[in-house]
């Protein structure tokens, strides 16, 4: 029996953030994202979700929504089984809104999965069961933000923190310096947002390193662009970094390696979907650059197939998916269980 696409809805709603999200791209205090679901004619069901983002600012709801009620009419009788032409042609129509892209695939490959009785992560190869994420730490102005907020996250449960940074050192190491009286050894990921200098990125790192702070990663530091500076950084940094904003398609991943510019990956389905996703991972592991995995400001839902990408996949060494626990009213845990056997993301 032909797997036809035979309903849609789309949905666009705001969820308050717990706290004010900034980094060196802006602020936001709440999140407008749009939900995508669609049901196959054997009633098969996949939920995808476009966030919107400080990073994708020129992403707007509304725009995304009219978006997906075009491609979820044209998707309507067509065949799911033959999933690639189908994303082949969204992403062509979507072009370059890649979270309204990405959404259609991760609604349209859930319900191709549920359909033959899978849950995604199996779907993907089933190679985990349980993932620990990180828990974000915005650029908050005042230190004290910056450790009450750490703090609570450490009673929660949380070992890792990533931190927002910018340009002022003396800003970022009074973030790094709060964030360590709630957990001292707890691993650390500096993010950068694009905000940085290569000069006052290297000097953040080895200052952060002298005093004994536990820093495995610095993402994205410097504009997306400057591929020369990033390959400079990147051999005379102490810890590895990593590219988020630069890699969105598999043939950024292949510049990435051919360049050096980064010794990691920060895979987000948002950005990339879930096809080309697989793709930047094959290329970054025949590299052998390490993985990430990071999100936007999705709902548990919306989180979902990341949380299966990861878990099916078993390859990131980095994750990076606490976007649910950063809004307001979320749990603190979840498990993940849409279809197939239970998962569970925990702090």
């Amino acid at each position: 029996m032909r797997e036809t696409v035979r309903s849609f809805r789309v949905r666009v709603f705001e969820t308050p953030l717990k706290r004010p999200f900034v980094t060196s791209l802006g602020r936001k205090t709440h999140t407008v994202n749009v939900g995508l679901t669609l049901r196959l004619k054997n009633g098969a069901e996949g939920y995808g979700e476009a966030s919107t983002s400080l990073a994708l600012a020129h992403l707007k709801p509304r725009r995304m929504a009219r978006l997906l009620e075009s491609v979820g009419r044209w998707a309507l009788n067509r065949d799911a089984a033959g999933h690639r032409p189908l994303i082949d042609a969204v992403w062509k129509r979507c072009a370059p809104a890649s979270t309204a892209a990405g959404a259609f695939e991760c609604a349209l490959l859930e319900a191709l999965a549920a359909s033959k009785g899978l849950s995604l992560a199996e779907w993907f190869g089933g190679r985990l069961s349980k993932l620990e994420t990180d828990i974000t730490l915005s650029a908050w102005e005042k230190a004290a933000d910056t450790e009450s907020a750490a703090r609570e996250a450490a009673r929660e449960g949380f070992r890792i923190f990533k931190i927002k940074v910018g340009g002022d050192l003396k800003v970022n190491l009074a973030r790094v310096r709060a964030a360590r009286k709630a957990r001292r050894n707890a691993p650390l990921i500096l993010d950068g947002n694009q905000g940085m200098t290569p000069s006052g990125a290297l000097n953040l790192v080895e200052a952060c390193l002298k005093e004994g702070a536990n820093v495995r990663l610095l993402e994205q530091p410097l504009p997306k662009s400057d591929y020369e500076k990033m390959r400079a950084l990147s051999k005379s940094c102490p810890v590895p970094v990593a590219l988020d904003e630069s890699c969105q398609t598999p043939e950024d991943a292949v510049r990435i390696a051919d360049d050096q510019a980064a010794k990691a990956i920060n895979i987000k389905l948002a950005k990339s979907g879930i096809m080309r996703s697989l793709e930047i991972a094959a290329v970054a592991r025949a590299a052998g650059l390490k993985l990430m995995i990071g999100c936007m400001t999705e709902t548990g839902a919306g989180l979902s197939p990341s949380v299966h990408f990861a878990m099916g996949t078993g390859v990131f060494e980095f994750i990076d998916l606490d976007a649910d626990h950063l809004l307001a009213g979320s749990q603190k845990r979840r498990r993940w269980a849409r279809h197939g056997p239970k998962l569970t993301l925990f702090r």
